[in-house]
């Protein structure tokens, strides 16, 4: 009876951890695509008596959001706007549709019809270059150069 008792105890408890370790719970891989994240630019360009940086995030779940920010040569604050939106990638073009407008002061706009930037990107030796145009207003981004942080 004691073996009995002994060998069903130790069935059950086998069975108990090996049907808790059948859960769908595993962690999924980690998106390994280097363009995720969020890069700012390298250094500040100096623009007459200004600075200007700027900041990319770029998600898996495909939203982009950009910053800019003008500072004097103080580094005091003088203006500056985030655009968010979301983007597509095709190998290394990304056509990105910004839907909203926030200054850093509060106030907030959205777009009635996306704002559309292309811009072609490479990374090299962990900083992103990218380079592309504005559909909507003529605008050229040349070779700016970001670093991941």
């Amino acid at each position: 009876m004691k073996k009995l008792n002994l060998w069903l105890f130790m069935s059950l408890f086998v069975a108990a951890f090996t049907l808790s370790a059948c859960g769908d719970d595993d962690d999924k891989p980690a998106d390994t695509n280097p363009l995720f994240g969020r890069w700012e630019s390298k250094e500040p360009l100096k623009v007459d008596i200004v600075k200007v940086s700027y900041a990319f995030t770029i998600g898996a779940d495909k939203s982009v959001k950009f910053e800019y920010r003008m500072r004097n040569n103080d580094g005091v604050l003088h203006n500056g706007y985030n655009r968010y939106g979301t983007y597509v990638e095709d190998g290394k073009k990304i056509t990105v549709n910004y839907i909203k407008f926030e200054r850093v002061s509060g106030d907030q706009d959205t777009f009635d019809q996306p704002e559309q930037f292309v811009y072609t990107y490479k990374i090299e030796n962990g900083r992103l270059f990218i380079s592309g145009d504005d559909d909507t207003n003529g605008q050229v981004l040349q070779n700016f150069e970001f670093v991941k942080k």
